[in-house]
């Protein structure tokens, strides 16, 4: 029961560490080339900015055809 205690633990521990790695490689990367971190994060607005209008045209289409029942 304790080894595999141990066990979980030290998963826990690698999987924290994997993570803090991972973080600290995105920052160093987002740190050397800021415009195309820029560039991307302008991408993703745009794309989410046009998945919502889409959303609201099929909601209002939606309740266009169905209020008048």
């Amino acid at each position: 029961m304790k080894e595999r205690q141990n066990g979980q633990a030290a998963g826990l521990l690698l999987g924290m560490a994997a993570g803090a790695a991972l973080g600290a490689v995105g920052m160093m990367a987002a740190a050397q080339d800021q415009r195309r971190m820029r560039r991307t994060a302008r991408k993703v607005a745009r794309g989410a900015e046009h998945a919502v209008m889409q959303l609201d045209q099929m909601v209002g289409d939606f309740v266009e055809r169905h209020s008048d029942k």
